[in-house]
């Protein structure tokens, strides 16, 4: 190989490494490779050398990849082990279980992928775990099955289970208790908690400023009419009408339309590693997004769309579908309560002032009309 050729490889392996670095699984095709401007344009010729030498020093491993074929790079400490390998079962074996990464190979499948006897397959897998490049473990989808991985990786959560496994057997506990972390979490950043005082009715905003109505059931209000204004009082409300109670219980009220601080997957995560009762399991967004989408399927929490980000909010259980929750699930903001108790007239601050043919009527109440719906 002359010296041009052996530059471009050098500057090609170099800029592969690069993109590497921020795309550990990146795959480059022969439009990838073209794409660096490294090998001048259109000489495939060229390229077709270079990506042969490297193949052939392991600095580059060809990948089958939707029927086409690409090449995934390899660290110059990585290919240095293929030098150490005696025997060409010992190569072959090393370079199955080099492209299964993570997820590690199966024993049988290198056997039947490679023709081996049992005999050789074993002493090869022997020699290089004697050499420490490869080690075995096994998956929580079938403990008897012999995996095998290399020396420096640790197995892929799909093959361990995550933190979601303990001692090989999935911890049906510690997923409910953060479960019931996360709900907790989402509901109180994705609602406000009112413990505010209630004023008395007469400084409520909603009060009409007209006077109250006065003496009993008129005429017009027999005619199911609206009274006129003559019929109306100059006197102070306040002076008519009783207080109302000035404490109320705390409630949890949904925030505004358009609200854009609903907490996000990577802000539940934070919240919990800084409440640490992950039990030094070393929770990550992505397990944290498993257990969300489990919530969102169960339909106790949803999604909300902010912008470029997704945040969560609790979902209120109806009070007329109480069945879609547990008796004593964390779901229900507030204490259940029966219909009659709900019927919006029992919080309605000009209850006084509503009669048929007044102000305010059960005929126009549009809260009412909700409930009844």
């Amino acid at each position: 190989m002359d010296d041009a050729i052996s530059i471009l490889k050098h500057q090609l392996y170099s800029a592969c490494l690069d993109i590497c670095n921020e795309s550990p699984e990146k795959l480059f095709s022969q439009e990838d490779l073209m794409s660096l401007d490294i090998v001048p344009p259109k000489d495939v010729k060229k390229l077709l050398q270079i990506v042969q030498s490297l193949t052939k020093e392991r600095l580059f491993a060809p990948v089958h990849f939707h029927s086409s074929l690409q090449w995934r790079v390899r660290r110059e400490d990585e290919a240095a082990k293929y030098k150490q390998l005696t025997t060409e079962d010992q190569v072959l074996v090393y370079e199955i279980i080099d492209s299964a990464g993570a997820e590690g190979a199966w024993q049988q499948d290198i056997k039947r992928r490679l023709n081996l006897q049992d005999n050789a397959l074993r002493k090869a897998l022997r020699d290089l775990e004697s050499k420490r490049f490869v080690q075995q473990f096994t998956t929580v989808e079938n403990t008897s099955k012999k995996m095998w991985i290399k020396f420096h990786l640790q197995p892929s959560a799909r093959a361990t289970g995550g933190p979601w496994y303990t001692d090989q057997f999935l911890d049906e506990a510690f997923i409910d208790a953060l479960q019931t972390v996360v709900v907790k979490i989402v509901k109180e950043k994705g609602s406000y908690r009112s413990t505010g005082e209630r004023n008395a009715r007469s400084n409520s905003p909603v009060l009409p400023k007209k006077g109250v109505i006065r003496g009993g059931l008129s005429e017009a209000a027999l005619k199911s009419k609206k009274r006129s204004a003559d019929a109306m009082s100059k006197d102070d409300p306040a002076a008519l009408i009783p207080p109302a109670s000035k404490f109320r219980g705390t409630v949890r009220i949904p925030l505004p339309a358009g609200y854009i601080g609903y907490p996000t997957a990577a802000e539940i995560t934070a919240e919990i590693v800084s409440m640490n009762v992950a039990k030094g399991q070393p929770l990550r967004t992505e397990h944290v997004q498993e257990l969300i989408d489990i919530l969102v399927w169960e339909n106790r929490v949803e999604e909300v769309n902010m912008g470029d980000r997704v945040g969560y909010r609790a979902v209120r259980v109806s009070k007329q579908n109480p069945e879609l929750a547990k008796l004593d699930s964390e779901d229900f903001w507030e204490p259940r309560t029966n219909g009659l108790t709900t019927v919006p007239c029992g919080k309605c601050p000009v209850f006084e002032l509503c009669e048929e043919g007044g102000p305010v009527w059960a005929g126009g109440c549009e809260y009412l009309d909700k409930w009844l719906a």
